[in-house]
C-alpha cells in the first residue's frame, strides 16, 4: 500500500509487520497493540508509521 514516508520524505510503499518484527516493536515502544503499524519497504528505509499517523512515535524507528 503506498502511503507517504516521512523519512523518504515521499509517498512509498508499505507493508504489514511480520509477527516477529511485531514482537520487537512491543518490546522496543512497549505498546501492547501494534496491529496499526505499517514498515517502509523502500530499500535503506524500514521507517515505521501507522495508517493514520506518519510519525507515530517521538523519535523515528526502523526496523533492524
Amino acid at each position: 500500500m503506498a502511503m507517504y514516508c516521512d523519512t523518504c520524505k515521499s509517498d512509498e510503499e508499505h507493508r504489514r509487520l511480520s509477527t516477529e518484527e511485531k514482537a520487537w516493536l512491543r518490546h522496543r515502544t512497549g505498546r501492547k497493540n501494534v496491529e496499526d503499524v505499517w514498515v517502509c519497504t523502500r530499500p535503506g528505509c524500514r521507517n515505521l508509521r501507522t495508517g493514520f499517523d506518519k510519525r507515530p512515535f517521538a523519535e523515528h524507528i526502523r526496523l533492524p
